[in-house]
């Protein structure tokens, strides 16, 4: 009867500690992002959130495997929406968190990247560049260099193509590649400026790198997830997104 009573204790307890805790799953370019604003909120809300990040494309086939996330920080439109059509995230939940900006960065400061002028380069050995099939930052890159008509070049033999956009820094400060297309924030220091070489093509050579976030419908904790994203609206989150490099 003792022995039963300390395991009841234990699975009540083990249960209050999963309830405070909220697994996102978010969009690698905007980890660094959330790293700030974790603390913000867990002070807000007291509760903790339980960060996985990774391509966009990845956690949404993730989540349609039936992966445990509670809400969904997305890197474009298209997947929450797809998950709203499929019953699997709240309708009501969906909105835009940020807008991206894509950057072609180098830490490389002879590297001549700005207008693209490198993409044309007969120097340029390898360009790192997130999955464009899974990764929105990816599909951008690839369409400024269409409109630049290097990417037929470029992409027989110069690509590194990377999983997300951390692997894709990676590339880039570990010389497997001399440069590549990133997300400002991941560039941007805390007073603005941008670190290293950067070139920021302009905003109409891309598809517009709108950022949304969900509550999927099978989490088991739906108010806590829809009082997160509530608060990703507030001037409090905003202030610490805009600092990082992101539009609304």
């Amino acid at each position: 009867m003792k022995n039963l009573w300390i395991y009841c204790l234990a699975f009540v307890f083990s249960n209050h500690l999963a309830a405070s805790e909220l697994r996102v799953a978010v969009a690698a370019n905007f980890l660094g992002t959330l790293n700030q604003l974790v603390p913000l909120y867990e002070a807000h809300s007291g509760q903790t959130l339980l960060i996985s990040s990774g391509s966009t494309g990845r956690h949404y086939a993730q989540i349609q495997n039936g992966a445990p996330f509670d809400v969904f920080l997305s890197a474009d439109v298209e997947r929450p929406q797809l998950l709203v059509e499929e019953g699997l995230a709240l309708a009501d939940s969906r909105f835009t968190y940020a807008r991206g900006v894509l950057v072609l960065w180098s830490d490389q400061q002879d590297l001549p990247l700005q207008d693209g002028a490198f993409l044309h380069s007969e120097s340029l050995q390898h360009l790192a560049l997130v999955n464009p099939r899974t990764a929105p930052y990816g599909a951008a890159g690839v369409e400024v260099m269409q409109q630049l008509g290097v990417y037929e070049r470029l992409q027989a033999g110069h690509i590194a193509q990377a999983e997300n956009l951390t692997q894709a820094m990676q590339y880039i400060t570990s010389s497997t590649a001399q440069a590549g297309f990133l997300a400002l924030s991941q560039v941007v220091e805390a007073d603005g400026s941008i670190r290293g070489n950067a070139w920021l093509p302009a905003s109409d050579s891309y598809v517009s790198l709108e950022q949304q976030a969900v509550v999927l419908s099978a989490s088991p904790q739906l108010e806590a997830g829809l009082a997160f994203l509530d608060w990703l609206k507030s001037d409090e989150a905003r202030s610490v997104i805009a600092s990082a490099g992101y539009g609304f």
